[in-house]
């Protein structure tokens, strides 16, 4: 398990997946000792998490996308997601039929900036194999009567990390951007990690 200060940093990368950033920054950005950094730091470089670079005189500390990592970071956006009160939390994560793909929520809620009349974006993302029309439909209909009202995406993981790869913007960077996962967040972080080897960049 990760110590507090190294699930702090942690933390920091999953919100900015291609941040660089010295020990002192990060010491700085934290609030913390230089010497706790360090020797979190260091630890997380042991396990293959962070990896840290020399340019000049600065070392630069950056994420390392392994199993480790995306184990750990997942952790925490599923804790995140606990902790976030949104509207029928519970009932999505009852709906067994999505069990076993990546739920994520996007727009106003992820964003936090909801309002009474806000839908909630829900985005589901499947396997390849399956068909999303099948999933969309069976899901609208088992989340008709939620409030607030249910704003359906259904998508495959090639459309995901096809969207991720495109130059312009699309709905797929905005949830890069701004999202709450729900459940098998490792899937988001392996789709992620696939799209950073093929060129994706923040």
């Amino acid at each position: 398990m990760l110590t507090k200060n190294q699930t702090e940093i942690l933390n920091l990368f999953r919100r900015n997946i291609f941040l660089k950033i010295s020990i002192l920054q990060l010491a700085k950005k934290l609030k913390k000792s230089y010497q706790r950094m360090y020797e979190s730091v260091k630890k997380l470089e042991k396990r293959k998490i962070l990896k840290i670079e020399k340019l000049g005189n600065t070392n630069l500390i950056s994420l390392i996308l392994s199993r480790e990592s995306i184990l750990y970071l997942s952790l925490i956006d599923e804790q995140e997601a606990i902790n976030s009160n949104l509207p029928n939390f519970n009932k999505l994560m009852e709906i067994k039929e999505i069990s076993q793909y990546l739920i994520l929520v996007a727009g106003s809620y992820a964003k936090a900036k909801q309002t009474k009349s806000s839908d909630l974006d829900l985005i589901i993302v499947i396997p390849n194999t399956e068909k999303a029309i099948e999933i969309q439909r069976l899901i609208e209909n088992l989340t008709l009567t939620f409030h607030p009202k249910v704003h359906l995406f259904v998508f495959n993981n090639k459309d995901v990390l096809e969207m991720l790869l495109e130059k312009k913007e699309n709905y797929g960077k905005e949830i890069f951007k701004n999202h709450i996962i729900l459940k098998n967040a490792y899937v988001y972080y392996e789709i992620l990690k696939e799209a950073v080897e093929n060129g994706f960049q923040n």
